[in-house]
């Protein structure tokens, strides 16, 4: 399913639920208004609502028993924040002037900001995590300001969250006035304290994914191959002397495959370079079926082309005296499986006592030879690494019992990676001076302060916050428009 599909049912989903809210409205008015008014629920265009006052003593009761630590942690976090608010400036200056000088394809290091869009940036088939770790981490942002204002003798007034299309966003509600009149210090915990929550929830994430290969472990073999998960139909493997579902394999030619990353370096290097195959003078002589030496959209042919089983290899030996002819025409399959070991040059081949000639396939640039190891016969590939890598789907995660799926050590890590990229996200985002985020108010708070501190009347300290937010906010906007424009249209 394309973006677009999904786009276009997400919002025939928000069309129906305003159609039926309208009819219940009109149909059956006082039911329907007690049901929202029990549950919280609000429809509205393109928005789903949900607010509670339900969470307001609980949330009281739990920061009365452990106080002075809750108020050390987010003096923590206000630390974090004055660190991070500098970083995320440079960053934020350094993503939009990278995007619009044109070098996006550059090789330079450093961070960037990017926009993660499922069905564009991210794999469409990954919306729910998407969806839950984004609703995890904005829970998580929100409580922070709960428990930090309620430490604070901030009234909560409530809690919710609210789906924009598709995305979800958790609120806060706090008494503003209340808000308005605390201390520089005390303001900038509650304003503060979502991003620290974010902060830790990110770290506590990271910990947890560097250690669930030991956990996992228990019940999954890691590093020892990659597991065939799925095969699409329109596959080229897919075939009784193809993959199978299952299969683990350890090896693309010369290049071990430990795991996922190293299955996608394996199929990138055979895509670089051609493998070659070290062969006995007895086999080259033997099977040789050489026709005349020519040349076919510029790569040499020396086989029939009537027979596809056969391929034209050529000599890549280093001596100028041809102990056997420059081009010769082998079975690939049968040359393949003869071959000794692969090589780069006629040194590689006269070793451990045998003697022999390294041959490499004349194949067009865009096709290579792929030997799949697996237990029992390898498989063999002639055709593009690429369509191995988009049809084939593995996992790092091999069972050791047979009711265990690899899907689960794989969800695992996944909704893990999630959760870093999306509270880490929130981080960085919340922390710049844009408006609507938390930013705006951590400089406003600390500017105030700062300048009052050297007598400049309250006039200028408005126009220097609105200037520097302004700014900032036109950085943001700027990096979505490039996105926009660069990646959507």
């Amino acid at each position: 399913m394309s973006f677009l599909v999904f786009f276009l049912v997400i919002g025939a989903i928000h069309g129906v639920l305003m159609f039926f809210d309208a009819f219940f409205k009109s149909c059956m008015h006082h039911p329907y208004r007690l049901f929202l008014d029990g549950t919280g629920f609000t429809v509205k265009f393109l928005r789903l609502e949900w607010y509670t006052t339900a969470l307001n003593r609980t949330l009281v009761k739990w920061c009365t028993s452990s106080p002075r630590l809750l108020t050390r942690s987010f003096d923590l976090g206000v630390y974090s924040a004055l660190i991070l608010l500098p970083v995320s400036l440079g960053v934020l200056l350094w993503s939009f002037f990278k995007s619009w000088s044109g070098s996006e394809g550059s090789t330079g290091g450093g961070l960037e900001v990017e926009i993660l869009v499922p069905g564009v940036t991210l794999p469409l088939d990954e919306i729910h995590y998407y969806i839950g770790t984004l609703l995890i981490s904005s829970i998580v942002h929100e409580l922070g300001h709960a428990v930090a204002a309620v430490l604070e003798d901030v009234p909560l007034l409530g809690f919710g969250v609210r789906v924009y299309y598709f995305l979800p966003v958790a609120l806060t509600e706090l008494s503003t006035d209340q808000l308005a009149s605390l201390k520089a210090w005390k303001k900038l915990r509650v304003l503060c304290a979502g991003i620290w929550n974010n902060l830790a929830l990110g770290l506590v994430a990271f910990l947890l994914l560097q250690g669930s290969k030991p956990m996992l472990g228990w019940l999954y073999h890691i590093d020892r191959g990659v597991y065939v998960t799925d095969i699409e139909k329109r596959s080229p493997l897919l075939g009784t002397k193809g993959l199978n579902v299952g299969d683990l394999v350890n090896k693309i030619n010369s290049c071990n495959v430990r795991d996922v990353d190293s299955w996608h370096d394996c199929l990138l290097q055979a895509l670089r370079r051609q493998p070659a195959f070290c062969l006995s003078s007895e086999f080259i002589h033997r099977n040789d079926e050489s026709t005349p030496v020519g040349t076919v959209d510029g790569i040499t042919q020396c086989c029939d082309p009537e027979n596809p089983a056969n391929g034209c290899f050529e000599y890549f030996g280093e001596s100028d005296i041809l102990e056997i002819p420059q081009h010769v025409c082998l079975p690939i399959r049968l040359t393949v499986e003869n071959a000794y070991r692969y090589c780069e040059k006629d040194s590689k081949c006269n070793d451990r006592g045998r003697e022999g000639y390294c041959l490499k396939p004349l194949l067009a640039n865009s096709t290579t030879i792929l030997e799949i190891s697996r237990r029992g016969r390898n498989v063999l590939y002639l055709g593009h690494p690429g369509d191995v890598y988009r049809t084939v789907k593995v996992s790092n995660y091999i069972p050791k019992l047979r009711y265990i799926a690899p899907a689960f050590g794989d969800s695992v890590t996944l909704f893990l990676r999630y959760l870093i990229v999306f509270s880490l996200g929130l981080v960085l985002i919340n922390v710049i001076p844009c408006y609507g985020f938390d930013g705006q108010h951590i400089v406003s708070v600390i500017l105030g302060h700062q300048l009052a501190q050297f007598g400049v009347k309250s006039q200028t300290r408005d126009i220097v916050i609105l200037l520097i937010t302004s700014l900032c906010t036109f950085l943001q906007i700027g990096l979505l428009v490039r996105f926009l424009w660069h990646t959507l249209l």
